[in-house]
């Protein structure tokens, strides 16, 4: 559930940036860099970013030097920490908290894939009263010199609508194109180079996964505003495409285009957004009719730097995601003792390799009764007495090829009355990833009231 969340923030966070660019800069920038910032956003949605974080670290390990292991502090609260005993694993409060938090977000999803689902059955039964359709030779010869012009190569199908029904289309290994007049007007050639334009850029595509999005995302109230969104500024930017270049009275013949589509007001057969149409309710008209009359220059090399600017700096954000804390125990231990562990709120980590110097300075820092100060939840301090804090941000690798670094763990336990305990064992730490490998208890010390 992590990931999501750390997904959906992403995401979120990238779609509060389109939002506001595209409320300040609508009338100044085309909409095709919005169209840019939409879809990135959608991929963040969509693409589980911690495994990035990954990445970042095993870049920084090829270019910076292996630092000595520092006193390290791991704080447990809201934190998933397993526990490997006795053959099995064992979690914290917060991970089952995680797990029935998992199965409500599921129930979400299936509520809504069900809904998608309905009316994806009522968009395969229009498409079925097409299927017995043939196109005749001038329509095949008109659409293959338009798909030349705009260099498709992909198998494409064009058919005159029924009455009543929208331009439309749909399917994406073979796209069907709907067209609501007669394919030999002018009209249609301006609709037909609209919905090419959706199949070169793979439009339907993209809104099968926004819609993936949605359902996923579906408890973040971001993830709704991009979907409203989205399609129409996926629709703007294709007006710009097949206009780009285009003489003044070219433009005002699709513009007279727009206005007929809008006052024809057809009534839409499918609501399900797995297809690209030219039609719109009058509002959605009025707003594309602006966007392509205002004169806006449009710079491929700017936007896409931009775009992967503002991408970067968001992907920035995967080094606040904090990584489970994984500890494996070797000696036999009983259940109580197992469900003391996964119940530690610190833990501290101290190596022994540190400095003698640090290790003075950490001591003189002591609570009473001679025992380490507790600087998180969860410690280790290592033979010559360094302290490392065992911090949750480190990387966690699942096939890390681990160095360990033996030291000492302060684990760190509060009770409700106020008081403490802290335990003490012999302990191992991958410098790499984080895992430890907890040995032989050494010492346990109550406290009436904590101190720490």
């Amino acid at each position: 559930m992590e990931y999501l969340v750390v997904m959906s923030i992403s995401g979120g966070t990238m779609t509060g940036v389109y939002l506001l660019l595209r409320c300040l800069l609508k009338r100044r920038v085309c909409a095709r860099l919005f169209d840019l910032l939409a879809r990135v956003a959608i991929l963040y949605y969509l693409v589980p970013l911690p495994y990035l974080k990954k990445c970042y670290l095993v870049i920084l390990r090829l270019f910076l030097p292996e630092s000595q292991m520092l006193i390290s502090k791991i704080p447990l609260s809201w934190r998933n920490h397993i526990v490997y005993a006795e053959g099995a694993l064992h979690v914290n409060i917060y991970a089952s908290v995680q797990t029935a938090a998992a199965v409500i977000w599921m129930s979400g999803i299936g509520f809504i894939l069900a809904i998608r689902l309905i009316v994806y059955v009522r968009l395969a039964r229009m498409a079925a009263r097409y299927a017995n359709m043939a196109m005749t030779p001038e329509c095949r010869d008109f659409l293959d010199s338009l798909k030349k012009e705009y260099g498709l190569m992909q198998r494409v199908y064009l058919y005159e609508a029924m009455a009543g029904e929208n331009t439309i289309t749909f399917g994406f290994f073979s796209p069907v194109i709907i067209c609501s007049r007669a394919t030999t007007s002018r009209g249609a050639e301006l609709l037909i180079r609209h919905e090419l334009v959706h199949i070169r850029r793979m439009d339907v595509l993209w809104k099968m996964f926004m819609e993936l999005a949605a359902m996923i995302h579906w408890c973040n109230p971001l993830v709704w505003f991009l979907r409203s969104s989205f399609e129409q500024v996926c629709e703007c930017s294709c007006d710009e495409i097949v206009m780009c270049e285009k003489t003044e009275a070219e433009v005002n013949e699709y513009l007279r285009l727009m206005i007929d589509e809008a006052r024809e007001d057809k009534k839409e057969n499918v609501s399900l957004r797995w297809k690209s149409g030219f039609g719109g309710n009058a509002r959605k008209m009025k707003e594309r009719m602006e966007n392509l009359m205002s004169k806006k220059k449009w710079n491929r090399a700017a936007a896409v730097a931009l775009v992967a600017a503002l991408t970067f700096a968001n992907s920035m954000t995967v080094f606040a995601y904090r990584e489970p804390v994984q500890l494996e125990v070797l000696e036999d231990v009983s259940e109580e003792e197992i469900e003391k562990t996964t119940q530690s709120d610190t833990l501290l980590f101290v190596p022994n390799e540190m400095d003698e110097e640090t290790v003075v300075e950490f001591k003189e820092a002591e609570v009473v009764k001679g025992v380490q100060e507790i600087l998180c939840d969860k410690q280790f301090v290592d033979e010559e007495g360094n302290i490392y804090p065992i911090l949750g941000d480190e990387n966690i690798e699942p096939h890390c090829n681990h160095t360990f670094v033996s030291g000492t763990l302060y684990d760190h336990i509060k009770d409700s009355n106020g008081g403490c305990e802290m335990r003490e064992f012999r302990a191992q730490r991958c410098s790499k990833c984080g895992y430890i490998i907890r040995g032989e208890k050494i010492s346990t010390t109550i406290f009436v009231k904590c101190p720490h």
